[in-house]
């Protein structure tokens, strides 16, 4: 049985606005420490940023129902995700988990589209492991979708959302800087490619009747990998929830917010001081959900510094359990505080840790070994 907690609703207008001072600022700084610190897991909302009025949240949601109400021979002509740490394109049920537990949900996953003359540019350098074109479903499937959507294709809607809620974290990451005492710039210095690695996963979750979660599950427990994880949750249907004071608590859905998470790079760089929270999707059995979840990430080649200089909290930084951290692959019997870290031998938690807050690992190579974790071959458990 689980329960409600009282999660804190900030409104985050202070950070997306130009005419703000900087007391506002800071005012909204001291709201988001407090709840990263207490929780890990908050609401935002916001006046004066269109991803937050109840127009948006119906026109994702209304494209997002109609992608999964396509019929099962549709879904099979679109790109599914492939192995590898790249993730676009259509998730079956099944096709990822981060335990040995079937989740039934279904996903598509997509982010930045590139221009041609962006993709020109790139190719000189070369795309990095978490670059490259979405995976779209083809012209008469998305033809199908964009009859009956209002105000956009299904395309546009799609990459309008992807664009706001990454507008809203680059609020947050001044926030976070002024949180922790740091120039207000300083987190962005360390997300300028960020919109271009990071990407949003529709996931539509399925009723299931296993009401102990064992032998099935919307999402296992986890934490998030990256920096911050922002979630739409436009259904009623509880599903998430968020493991506090040893059970589980739901996290129901509020209009005109999102829902914020820490993510455990965010949390190993503050040495546990903002929380990355462990969390799940469940289902009550009945009724289908959706959601929307961006998980933004730092730049592909980050290095950040520690940003706590406490030496008493720096020590704390390699000691909670974070998924990060775990392998997370579906087989049986392996120990999970060791992890295989862009294909090489498993190393120690504490180690991959303190190689990460080194900077001996970027980011971006770690996060597309720990995809590959989760990709599950033949949907096999």
């Amino acid at each position: 049985m689980s329960t409600s907690l009282a999660i804190p609703t900030i409104d985050i207008s202070a950070l997306l606005t130009y005419s703000s001072s900087k007391q506002q600022r800071q005012e909204v700084a001291t709201e988001l420490l407090n709840s990263f610190a207490t929780f890990g897991v908050f609401y935002i909302t916001s006046s004066t940023h269109p991803v937050f009025s109840s127009k948006k949240s119906k026109q994702i949601l209304d494209a997002t129902t109609r992608l999964f109400a396509l019929d099962p021979t549709q879904k099979s002509q679109i790109p599914k995700i492939q192995p590898g740490g790249f993730t676009r394109g259509y998730v079956p049920v099944g096709g990822e988990s981060g335990s040995a537990t079937k989740e039934l949900k279904e996903g598509f996953s997509y982010g930045y589209e590139w221009k041609p003359d962006e993709l020109e540019a790139v190719a000189k350098t070369g795309m990095n492991g978490l670059q490259g074109p979405n995976a779209w479903p083809n012209k008469p499937i998305l033809d199908q979708l964009d009859q009956g959507l209002h105000e956009g294709t299904f395309k546009h809607i799609l990459q309008e959302f992807y664009l706001n809620v990454c507008e809203v974290a680059k609020g947050l990451l001044k926030g976070i800087s002024l949180a922790l005492g740091l120039p207000e710039d300083e987190l962005a210095k360390h997300c300028t490619t960020s919109e271009t690695i990071s990407f949003m996963r529709l996931f539509h979750y399925l009723p299931y009747a296993d009401h102990q979660h064992t032998s099935q599950i919307g999402s296992s427990a986890h934490t998030d990998w990256g920096f911050l994880t922002l979630i739409l949750s436009p259904c009623k249907t509880v599903g998430l929830q968020l493991f506090y004071g040893n059970e589980w608590h739901d996290v129901p859905s509020l209009e005109n917010t999102l829902v914020v998470n820490g993510g455990d790079y965010l949390s190993l760089l503050t040495g546990g001081k903002l929380i990355s929270p462990l969390h799940r999707v469940v289902s009550n059995g009945q009724e289908e959900r959706y959601s929307m979840c961006c998980f933004y990430y730092p730049d592909y080649d980050a290095k950040i510094p520690l940003l706590v200089q406490d030496q008493e909290v720096k020590g704390q930084a390699v000691s909670g359990n974070y998924s990060l951290l775990r392998d997370q692959r579906a087989e049986e019997g392996e120990d999970s505080s060791r992890t295989s870290v862009m294909g090489a031998e498993r190393q120690d938690a504490k180690s991959v840790a303190t190689k990460l807050l080194n900077g001996d690992i970027n980011f971006g190579d770690y996060i597309v070994s720990k995809w590959t974790q989760v990709y599950r071959k033949d949907r096999a458990y």
